[in-house]
């Protein structure tokens, strides 16, 4: 599809953003005195309501309508699959790691997705890799004979996790749009640096690293791996040298911290497409906004059942894309 193909969906779009939720309507939920008043609320503003404290269920139906609704106003949007393809890998591990535990591995499908999960689990119960998509196909067969020879989990998700990557990396790539991938390189980046911090701090070594670190366009792999391996401070340094710099702050507030400062680069990015008319990016955009407003719901409701402050929340709280 060329960028004026997608006036319609762009124009459609436009008006459901109109009903993604403001900071302050997160401030009204944060305040509510418990999690059914918080529930209530929700109701009020569209969402479904919950079965009893189930509201995980529910949260995953609304992304997969925002997936079905972005489909229907653009079908051919196949760019528009870098969002959600690590959904499938993660699917995969799902399957992989039941294989050995024999666990029933349809309770940890995630959605939405580009494959359909229950098709890839019989395919890979029968030892059909062949019968796999293309782009999961290889991978699978890898992890799989990898889990089944060593038994290292760890191993096995590594061969997954860096295939997601790649395909991500490929789905934005193929879609000639600036923003989606400058989404899809810092979000390469920023979950390369989660590897290899876990890495120092667990003393892996440089055949590791390099099976688990991706490569991107914004620093150099090899570079990369060298800092890593003299430690945190060099690797920090390193990054900082590159324009990184807030990531040592962040990663040193928390593991909640650096996983809220990597969504809300996710968000600055993607608010480049409410200033677009044409193409994909809006979206993209109102995908990655409805994404993070169910990732910010999914906190609400958790800290109302947990009974964790109000003050904790607003911290952990994701910047919206309105």
């Amino acid at each position: 599809m060329k960028n004026k193909d997608y006036l319609f969906a762009v124009a459609a779009i436009r008006a459901n953003e109109l009903s993604l939720l403001k900071e302050s309507d997160l401030e009204q939920l944060i305040n509510a005195p418990d999690y059914k008043k918080a529930v209530s609320m929700l109701g009020e503003k569209g969402y479904d309501l919950p079965a009893g404290n189930n509201y995980s269920k529910m949260l995953d139906n609304e992304l997969e309508k925002t997936w079905q609704k972005i489909n229907e106003s653009a079908p051919e949007a196949d760019a528009l699959k870098t969002f959600i393809v690590k959904n499938d890998f993660q699917n995969l591990k799902a399957i992989l790691k039941s294989e050995m535990t024999k666990n029933d591995a349809k309770q940890f499908f995630v959605s939405p997705c580009i494959y359909d999960a229950e098709k890839m689990l019989e395919s890979i119960s029968e030892r059909k890799f062949e019968e796999l998509p293309e782009l999961i196909a290889d991978t699978a067969k890898k992890a799989y004979d990898t889990i089944v020879k060593t038994g290292n989990g760890q191993l096995c998700d590594i061969i997954i996790d860096t295939a997601a990557l790649e395909a991500i990396l490929s789905f934005a790539s193929e879609s000639n749009d600036d923003t989606l991938i400058e989404y899809a390189q810092q979000f390469c980046l920023l979950t390369n640096v989660k590897t290899a911090y876990r890495s120092v701090k667990t003393n892996k070594n440089q055949t590791f690293l390099e099976m688990a670190v991706a490569e991107n366009s914004l620093v150099d792999k090899k570079q990369f791996i060298e800092e890593a391996l003299k430690g945190e401070n060099e690797l920090f340094e390193f990054l900082g040298q590159k324009g990184f710099s807030k990531l040592k702050e962040a990663f040193e507030k928390g593991t909640s911290s650096f996983e809220k400062y990597c969504d809300d680069e996710s968000i600055r990015i993607m608010k480049k497409a409410k200033m677009t008319v044409f193409g994909i990016s809006p979206l993209a955009g109102y995908y990655v906004a409805r994404e993070t407003e169910i990732k910010c719901l999914r906190i609400i409701l958790s800290a109302k059942l947990s009974g964790v402050s109000n003050d904790v929340i607003r911290e952990r709280m994701r910047e919206l894309y309105v």
